[in-house]
């Protein structure tokens, strides 16, 4: 086992250098478009808080009151404990329909998503390199894109409108993880769907992270109780009841960003609000409380993730999930980490991210992770 990953190890330095040559090249051909949706603060007199919902349109090429569907791509890749065995790719396509009154207006679809899957495929490999952070692309590209391409191939109308990818998008410190590579070689829109979180700079540790995601919800939660109108609660408490349905949108922070320019003292107060009165409601609201209120309203908040640059390359996405069936569900409390992979907008990659998740993580990539584990099982058992 040694010798074999030594083996491995032979030479990899020196590839390393080209390895940063292929991610500038990449990065610098990542398409990242404009988001030019409206801003909807619904009441929110600090104009800290605005809702965004997905434009279907973009994803959707031959949209129109025959189609009313989306079809969406999931690729995940497993590696085994042991170097000496074979890892598995998988691909899945997931087709969500949507209940469309109008083609045009987001705000007029039904809230029930419903999806199937229509197509499914895996393929083992040996990686032709370790793990080494920050090149994972290097391992998982090519073996993701071959899938992809298959299918293409083989089944053309099942091209997928977007693909969601278990990895970083552009949150990675030369802009290039295994989401931006996927979306560059093939051309269809990407979306990096990171389970944990990935330090840019090594300081900006994931406790750190959740802790500042927290403050995001608590500040949020707290606007909310001080300056909801009387529309909006009767609104919600419809919502909460089941006698309308839920939003579409994913409400993002426009302030106090994850950034990698604070220290740790500098972001965590830059998100605690003191402006506010604190009332009882808030004083003994625990982050369940909150999430439950917040999934009367929206389907996840999303806290902008910034480089030491200032730009936003990702989003943490919480609150999202939960039984969308039950409306005593809060979503989940545990992040994900959305950022663009090519040809998509960041607000537009976060939003369907939380549109398709019924639990923590986006039903695509969850359906290959699922998909991959069973074929495992049986290959196990022979």
């Amino acid at each position: 086992m040694i010798v074999f990953f030594c083996e491995k190890m032979d030479g990899i330095d020196g590839r390393m250098s080209e390895w940063r040559g292929e991610q500038h090249r990449v990065a610098s051909q990542v398409v990242v478009y404009e988001s030019v949706a409206p801003k909807n603060y619904h009441g929110d007199a600090t104009r800290r808080f605005h809702s965004y919902a997905p434009h279907l349109r973009d994803f959707i090429k031959s949209f129109n009151k025959k189609k009313n569907s989306i079809l969406v791509g999931g690729v995940d890749v497993s590696f085994p404990t042991d170097e000496s065995e074979e890892s598995i790719a998988v691909y899945a396509i997931l087709e969500f329909t949507f209940d469309n009154n109008d083609d045009v207006k987001i705000s007029t679809i039904a809230t029930d998503v419903e999806n199937r899957v229509v197509y499914r495929s895996h393929k083992f490999f040996y990686p032709s390199v370790p793990y080494i952070p920050s090149y994972l692309a290097f391992r998982e590209n090519d073996p993701l894109c071959e899938l992809i391409s298959s299918q293409i191939e083989k089944q053309p109308s099942l091209k997928p409108d977007v693909i969601m990818v278990d990895g970083n998008g552009q949150w990675h410190e030369r802009r290039a993880g295994i989401a931006c590579f996927v979306g560059v070689k093939t051309g269809i829109p990407t979306i990096g769907v990171g389970k944990t979180f990935y330090s840019l700079d090594g300081y900006l540790s994931k406790e750190h992270v959740l802790s500042l995601i927290r403050s995001s919800v608590e500040s949020w939660y707290r606007e909310h109780v001080n300056h909801e109108s009387p529309v909006e609660k009767r609104r919600h408490r419809r919502c909460a009841s089941g006698d309308i349905g839920m939003p579409r949108w994913v409400l993002i922070v426009d302030s106090h960003p994850i950034s990698c320019t604070q220290d740790e003292d500098e972001r965590l107060l830059a998100t605690q609000d003191k402006s506010s009165p604190t009332c009882s409601k808030i004083k003994h609201a625990t982050i369940q409380d909150m999430l439950k209120e917040l999934h009367t309203i929206a389907r996840g908040l999303a806290i902008p993730m910034q480089d030491d640059k200032g730009e936003t390359l990702a989003y943490a996405l919480v609150g999202h999930g939960g039984n969308q069936s039950n409306r005593d569900e809060s979503g989940t409390k545990t992040p994900i980490y959305v950022s663009v992979g090519s040809h998509i907008s960041s607000e537009d990659a976060v939003s369907l991210c939380a549109l398709l998740s019924y639990v923590r993580i986006p039903e695509p990539v969850r359906e290959a992770d699922l998909y991959g584990r069973q074929v495992l099982r049986e290959k196990g058992k022979k």
